[in-house]
């Protein structure tokens, strides 16, 4: 069946001189991030939220990409939001927020939130997905992972080629957080079945020069952004957001 294409097709939302930039997480796709969106543009930010190579289609699809076709799709939506806004904040969902902490440490943001960006996956066996490839090209994900909705629209078997992208750009990108310097939301749920709640603090510690604030949420699982503190969840990007209309803060050298 194909996925409606309201959950599927990115969005924008025009608002003032600062836009947020929404990223979604690892076989997910922009309704991830659609009602954050809405909010936000009603509270007058200008709003961008992006498709991920390979995502929203098929899982075949996606196996045809990597972690550097997604990070060239957020390079790309910085770009296209800094058309109309003198500010950019990144704002991103699980590999949504790995993108961002990566966008961040090439310099290209003003501000960052991260939403249960993972350093370390709850899942052991994802490290050792290596060894299954010469057997297998896709993964099922537990049942408990999946949580697709009316919401959302999701994979329920993931490319082991992804994955392990996935787990190569974790590395890579814990290696350069010490070169954030931007202001910094760092958000995790307690309850995340999919990242280890430890992924915050490592990211805490190494972006010392941004001195990062650090949000816990007890009641909500990994999707955050849909869980039952999301209202509360859209609050917090918006009390965040309005520093950068009081002040010219960046991330650039």
């Amino acid at each position: 069946m194909e996925p409606q294409r309201r959950l599927v097709e990115p969005f924008y939302f025009s608002g003032n001189r600062v836009g947020c930039l929404l990223i979604h997480g690892f076989s997910g796709s922009p309704s991830e991030m659609r009602l954050l969106g809405e909010r936000l543009t009603k509270w007058g930010w200008t709003v961008l939220g992006i498709c991920l190579s390979g995502h929203g289609t098929t899982p075949e699809q996606m196996a045809e990409t990597c972690w550097d076709d997604w990070a060239k799709d957020g390079e790309n939506g910085v770009k296209e939001l800094r058309k109309s806004c003198d500010t950019v904040v990144g704002v991103g969902l699980s590999m949504g927020g790995l993108l961002v902490l990566h966008l961040a440490t090439l310099g290209l943001l003003d501000g960052i939130i991260s939403m249960n960006a993972p350093m370390v996956l709850n899942d052991r066996r994802t490290r050792y997905i290596q060894l299954i490839r010469p057997f297998r090209k896709f993964v099922g994900k537990p049942k408990a992972h999946r949580l697709a909705s009316v919401e959302r629209f999701v994979y329920d078997r993931i490319p082991v080629d992804g994955l392990i992208s996935l787990n190569s750009a974790i590395r890579q990108v814990r290696r350069g957080l010490y070169a954030i310097k931007c202001p910094a939301l760092l958000m995790q749920s307690t309850k995340d079945l999919t990242v280890d709640p430890v992924s915050v603090q490592i990211i805490a510690r190494k972006t010392q020069q941004a001195n990062p604030a650090v949000l816990y949420w007890g009641n909500s699982g990994h999707i955050l952004t849909l869980g039952p503190e999301r209202e509360a969840v859209a609050q917090k990007v918006h009390e965040f957001l309005r520093q950068f209309t009081k002040e010219d803060l960046n991330c650039k050298n």
